[in-house]
């Protein structure tokens, strides 16, 4: 088959859902089909190029939001591209993610070139968001033109459980899961400097890893430290990661900011790595999730996880025996859940290799692919 998928990031772009395009895209191409991806050019790349067998066509775009929505330019060179496109064979075409706005660009594709289109959706809610005024905006794109796009899908496929039935909230007449994964050969635990390189000593350290915004809640993990270096002591939290709420963050970081919180920026899949592989805990705190991939990642590479019960978190988790479950919101809970690993080293590599298995098992990529077609 030859197909196009339409995202709103992409490689370059770091971020979950980049990952799915990319890693699915490239399994796809492996079992011997043609792939295509559209996206937006937010991080000034090339407008066309091959990655990994997968043609990659960058269309002119805003960023608007922080930085965290992608918006077509309505420009020459845009319709320049999209009429190129419309003028070769496809089988089949993709979108990903109901509220970028690539995904309706996809929708209009499938109709112009009427083929079938597949949705996948990697939300289990409605966006959460900060201001009340963007959270009705949103709610209203939901339920047009996000609504619009779930119905003229021949299939919708969420990344979990959770996102189906969000689908079906959409009005998704057929649904089928095709979950988030991760490349188990990739995220290995490996020898590193990094302990060293930044001076954590013999600390336990605990990690976050996601976009910084408000929805991922890292701001409660902050909140949640100070209890847990009081009940730890020797204790460091590194946050992996970039976006528009960093200077919130590191303000509510205040003095342990640089000295016991460590924001460590944006980094490549093998810094990440590098990263997990001197961690104790790992905790991912958000408020809102598909299939979180942060959890996938750790739990490729061994490590004991405390996720609030968001999404499709606990078709990953389950409680007390691939980790730990806490309410989304509530860092004195979170602090507890944290501390408790800490303290029992037992518990720690029981929970990462009953999740290391439950991984390599059902979300490892290749058994992923197979799925789609």
């Amino acid at each position: 088959m030859r197909i196009i998928f339409f995202a709103g990031y992409f490689h370059p772009h770091s971020g979950g859902s980049e990952r799915y395009t990319h890693q699915l895209s490239k399994r796809l191409v492996k079992m011997g089909h043609r792939v295509d991806v559209v996206t937006c050019n937010t991080e000034k790349a090339a407008e066309y190029e091959v990655l990994d067998g997968i043609g990659v066509h960058r269309l002119p775009a805003w960023n608007v939001l922080g930085g965290t929505y992608p918006v077509p330019k309505p420009t020459v060179k845009t319709l320049r591209i999209l009429w190129r496109l419309l003028r070769e064979h496809y089988d089949l075409a993709g979108t990903q993610t109901r509220f970028f706005s690539t995904s309706f660009v996809g929708l209009v594709f499938a109709r112009l070139k009427r083929v079938p289109l597949v949705h996948t959706e990697h939300g289990t809610t409605h966006s959460v968001l900060p201001n009340r005024a963007f959270d009705l905006i949103s709610r209203a794109y939901d339920h047009t033109i996000g609504s619009l796009i779930v119905r003229a899908a021949r299939v919708c496929a969420g990344v979990s459980e959770a996102a189906c039935s969000f689908l079906k909230h959409l009005g998704a007449r057929e649904t089928v899961v095709i979950p988030n994964g991760v490349d188990t050969a990739f995220f290995v635990a490996r020898e590193t400097k990094l302990r060293r390189e930044l001076g954590l000593d013999e600390a336990l350290v605990i990690t976050a890893v996601g976009r910084l915004i408000f929805a991922k809640g890292i701001h409660d993990l902050i909140s949640a430290f100070a209890p847990i270096r009081e009940s730890v002591g020797n204790v460091k939290l590194l946050i992996v990661g970039s976006g528009a709420y960093e200077g919130e963050l590191r303000r509510l970081a205040g003095d342990a900011d640089g000295k016991d919180v460590f924001f460590l920026g944006e980094m490549d899949h093998l810094r990440v790595v590098d990263v997990l592989s001197i961690t104790d805990v790992f905790v991912n705190a958000s408020y809102s999730e598909g299939l979180p991939t942060c959890l996938l990642e750790a739990g490729a590479v061994g490590l004991p996880v405390v996720a609030t019960d968001v999404g499709g978190t606990k078709e990953i988790v389950d409680n007390l025996r691939t980790g730990l479950l806490v309410p989304a919101g509530d860092p004195g809970i979170l602090a507890e859940a944290v501390c408790r690993l800490a303290e029992d080293r037992a518990l720690r590599e029981e929970l990462g290799r009953n999740l290391n298995q439950l991984v390599k098992s059902k979300f490892d990529w290749d058994v992923i692919a197979c799925l789609f077609c």
